[in-house]
């Protein structure tokens, strides 16, 4: 109303101001004396109302140049406004697609998650009570034998085939009953330095693990997962980088306002524990990293992997209400991000 009230008062205080202008030099030309020049006398005497409308018509026109170079600035201003709006609006779209299109590939993938736990789960009791028949009975006919026989050393080796699937088996089971273990009060970086001390003398020398942290990293959590946890990832960043190479964990905690968390659509607006573990090694296709999550998926040659680790990964990190992300390249590396809401009570 402001705008529309200033573009209507300037042209018409120009041609107010014009039309007084005109009536005054019309009544001064009527009312003065004659004078030494002939041609003012001749406009004095004949022409002084048309001097008069021609003085109005020329304020009119020049308070309606004016009129028209508002309304043409004025509509620039609001095509520009416009154009900002219909900017932001379609920056905003995009994010919400972006969020939409995580939202529904993260819950496709705790749907198939849940089938195929689900599906495992009960082939893995059956099979396990197999097992326990076959070991049973493995472990009465090597007491039938003598110990220094062949045959003693055979069923040797079928008893290690056979407890090599129990261990298969309860990593099904963990990872299909979805059990809620205890969560305690836990450090995050006091876990993941005994966890690598651990686990160092067990990589190969030629791997360098080099461990940073900007803060104690204070979660409920249970430490026995996240040990488990570093394992998996670990042992396969060795084996992507062929035993050697270098692997990078960084554990730093972010405000609920920072960047990193609108990777993750599903984060609370709280602070988190943020832990990134990187490598050096071959890096994967996106298709690969599509799956890598997937009970029974793995890329290690047969009789090398079961394809359970990542998804028991998943599982952990699911259970601490956490966030878990990954990003790589062929012959770039891995990079993996986890987020775990953050503790303020822990010491």
């Amino acid at each position: 109303m402001a705008k529309v009230y200033k573009r209507v008062w300037v042209p018409s205080l120009v041609a107010f101001g014009g039309v007084c202008f005109s009536f005054l030099i019309w009544y001064l030309l009527n009312d003065t004396e004659p004078s030494s020049f002939e041609i003012l006398n001749q406009i004095e005497a004949h022409h002084t109302f048309l001097v008069l409308i021609l003085s109005i018509l020329m304020f009119l026109l020049i308070a309606i140049v004016i009129w028209m170079f508002q309304i043409a600035k004025e509509r620039a201003y609001i095509l520009d406004l416009m154009n900002e709006n219909l900017k932001k609006e379609v920056a905003d779209r995009i994010v919400a697609e972006e969020t939409k299109q995580k939202l529904e590939v993260a819950l496709l993938q705790g749907q198939k998650l849940q089938a195929i736990g689900t599906l495992a789960g009960g082939i893995a009791h059956d099979f396990n009570n197999i097992l326990y028949a076959v070991i049973g009975y493995i472990e009465l006919a090597r007491e039938d034998v003598p110990k220094d026989s062949l045959v003693y050393k055979n069923l040797g080796k079928v008893l290690e085939a056979g407890k090599r699937g129990q261990e298969l088996i309860s990593r099904i089971l963990a990872f299909s009953r979805r059990q809620h273990h205890q969560l305690t009060e836990i450090n995050l970086k006091s876990t993941i330095e005994a966890a690598l001390s651990l686990l160092r003398p067990t990589i190969p020398a030629s791997v360098l693990i080099n461990f940073e942290a900007t803060g104690e990293g204070g979660i409920l959590g249970n430490k026995t997962q996240i040990h488990q946890v570093l394992v998996n990832f670990i042992n396969n960043a060795v084996d992507a980088m062929d035993g050697e190479g270098t692997i990078n964990i960084q554990l730093s905690t972010i405000p609920k306002d920072h960047n990193d968390l609108r990777e993750f659509p599903d984060t609370l607006p709280q602070n988190y524990c943020k832990i990134e573990i990187s490598d050096t090694g071959h890096g994967m296709d996106r298709a690969t990293m599509e799956r890598i999550f997937e009970p029974f998926f793995t890329t290690k040659e047969v009789g090398k992997g079961t394809g359970l680790g990542l998804s028991i990964v998943h599982t952990i990190i699911k259970e601490h209400q956490g966030e878990i992300s990954v990003s790589s390249r062929l012959g770039h590396g891995t990079t993996f991000k986890i987020l775990i809401p953050e503790y303020a009570g822990t010491i």
